[in-house]
């Protein structure tokens, strides 16, 4: 029975060194952190390290699914696995006949090893994501799966290193041009309405916009309308309801960016951001990242909301007074921090 207990312990060990020495393997680019001392960026390396552990997939930036990870990844300059290689040859995939008749789009992720020799194998699809004639959201799909999968196992690299490259992710990306392209907004909607529209937000008349917004089918357009109607009207569960429908529907950028902004801003006025989570998937602009930040932290989530305030501290452009609240926010956080990572080490 000794035996057995003393065996187990050693596997538990090499198990335990193993994880230990994965993690030290992530490599981060040498920045400067002059907004954060030593202590407190290491904290947040040991924070990622745990993370990773938790989600393999995101030894790589470029695969990681899991926001969090990948946000604190990006906020500490985790290299991507591209430092480790470099392209030689690369195949454009074919656009697949059924893909264009249906006027699909997408993007499949895919990783693979590299060989030292620089050639690839063990080619396995992690992700396809496909839209039909620009109508968003993104839904799963396997329509480019056996392009992409013909294409990559020709792809060709100097490999840097002496050894295999394991799981290296690559994306391809489909899109139409012509009558898709990708600056065209799909609405069906008369210009007289879109100017009725305008001129009931100039004068803040918000039951006619409702009106307005319920007199034509579903677009983002609709959503949109019927949004504002409802936040002015006093309503904004109802809004936030309405804003995030536009947002999953809606193509335009401009009013997918305020679209954004007014659901952080509900979401946290109502405490209800975990249903909303998603939308700080992709940030672009200090606002979105302040307020995911405000968001996480409000939930109790230190570790995203201290990467989304470090990142909107980088993006923020003249203004020290939201410079010195941000900090002080991101250094409020150290010590729910050092809670998280005792948690993590305890759950590994």
């Amino acid at each position: 029975m000794s035996k057995f207990f003393t065996y187990l312990l050693i596997l538990l060990f090499l198990g335990f060194v193993s994880a230990n020495e994965e993690s030290k393997n992530i490599n981060y680019e040498n920045h400067e952190f002059a907004y954060l001392d030593n202590d407190y960026v290491q904290l947040l390396k040991d924070i990622h390290h745990q993370l990773v552990l938790k989600n393999k997939d995101c030894f790589y930036i470029e695969t990681c699914s899991d926001i969090r990870t990948r946000k604190v990844g990006e906020m500490l300059y985790q290299k991507q696995a591209s430092s480790l290689y470099t392209s030689i040859y690369k195949e454009t995939p074919r656009y697949p006949s059924k893909a264009k008749e249906k006027a699909a789009e997408g993007y499949v992720i895919i990783k693979f090893d590299i060989a030292p020799d620089g050639t690839t194998n063990n080619h396995t699809v992690i992700k396809g994501k496909c839209i039909e004639k620009r109508q968003y959201p993104y839904k799963d799909c396997t329509l480019f799966n056996s392009a992409v999968l013909k294409a990559a196992k020709k792809l060709k690299y100097a490999n840097s290193s002496a050894a295999i490259i394991k799981d290296v992710p690559h994306k391809f990306s489909f899109a139409l041009d012509s009558e898709y392209d990708s600056g065209k907004v799909y609405v069906n909607i008369s210009s007289r309405k879109l100017d009725r529209s305008k001129t009931f937000i100039n004068n803040k008349d918000w039951q006619s916009l409702k009106k307005l917004g319920e007199s034509i089918s579903d677009s983002y357009v609709k959503f949109y309308w019927l949004g504002l109607a409802a936040e002015n009207l006093n309503k904004p569960e109802l809004a936030l309801k309405h804003f995030d429908s536009a947002l999953k529907l809606g193509p335009d950028p401009v009013i997918s960016t305020d679209v954004k902004r007014r659901i952080l801003t509900l979401a946290y006025n109502l405490n209800v951001f975990s249903s909303y989570a998603e939308v700080c998937e992709i940030t672009t602009t200090v606002y979105e990242d302040y307020m995911c930040g405000m968001n996480s932290l409000q939930i109790g989530d230190s570790i995203s909301g201290t990467a989304f305030l470090v990142n909107a501290y980088r993006e923020n452009s003249g203004n020290t007074r939201l410079d010195k609240i941000l900090t002080d926010l991101i250094d409020s956080q150290r010590n729910w921090l050092k809670q998280d990572l005792a948690s993590l080490q305890s759950s590994s």
